[in-house]
């Protein structure tokens, strides 16, 4: 009677076996180890940064972009299968919003002092990667003659839309300097030209291949040589992000960074 009992459970249990290990086979955790998804990180660009980064296409600007930095990134996600690298390309001003909006992970390549406070509690920044300046354009015959604050005071000054200029704002914002914004060098450049301002901000490591670019001559603008300010580049992590950035900063420290 006992040995009847002990083959019916057996055969019950054989039943089963049949009936669920398709399932098993099918389920996402079978195996003996589970494979963990790697971590997605947004990263927000804008369109133009040379040397660092620049679009090659309109039509995918997010999807074709190259430079120096992005030669960086690309080394760092070979050697870091842990990741996935979204590259987002974006005007200055959306970017802003965002990263208020907490709908990207990083920020590519700028420096906490130009963010919003609200901004700048949320992210970290990366060991610094380059160190550049922004330097005023004038037109070649200004009597501009140097990059004191002295000589601007009541000045017309054009800069790029969305974008920070540090030290500087704060006279933009008190009407001290008056601010012409605009949306691209180009428009920079002529306003400089024709004398509807009385200069321009304009990074001194960029304005090269941005005017190459827009096809103008050097000849007819001056670069003050002194800099209104110069600043760090960082790669801005979301700091919920921290493991991302601690092997970022590890990969950075033992991988030889070009010299701009």
């Amino acid at each position: 009677m006992l040995l009847k009992y002990h083959t019916k459970i057996f055969k019950t249990i054989c039943k089963l076996t049949i009936m669920f290990f398709p399932l098993l086979l099918l389920s996402p955790h079978a195996g003996l180890t589970e494979q963990t998804q790697p971590e997605h990180i947004k990263i927000l660009f804008g369109y133009r940064f040379p040397p660092f980064y620049t679009v090659t296409s309109k039509k995918d600007p997010s999807s074709s972009l190259c430079g120096v930095f992005i030669n960086i990134l690309e080394k760092f996600k070979a050697s870091h299968p842990q990741y996935t690298l979204e590259y987002k390309c974006l005007p200055r001003a959306r970017i802003t919003k965002v990263l208020r909006d907490g709908e990207a992970d990083a920020f590519a390549l700028s420096n906490p002092m130009f963010l919003h406070p609200e901004i700048k509690s949320r992210f970290s920044s990366s060991i610094p990667l380059w160190s550049i300046g922004d330097h005023l354009l004038v037109r070649k015959d200004s009597p501009i003659k140097d990059s004191n604050i002295s000589s601007l005071l009541g000045k017309k000054i054009a800069v790029l839309h969305g974008n920070g200029h540090g030290p500087i704002d704060k006279y933009f914002e008190n009407g001290m300097i008056k601010k012409h914004a605009v949306y691209s060098t180009p428009q920079i450049l002529e306003l400089v030209l024709k004398g509807r301002v009385d200069g321009a901000i304009c990074n001194k490591t960029t304005l090269p291949a941005l005017m190459n670019r827009a096809k103008v001559s050097m000849k007819n603008y001056r670069l003050i040589e002194s800099p209104l300010y110069t600043f760090n580049l960082h790669l801005l992590v979301k700091r919920q992000k921290s493991n991302f950035l601690r092997d970022f900063d590890k990969f950075i420290q033992t991988e030889k960074i070009p010299e701009i």
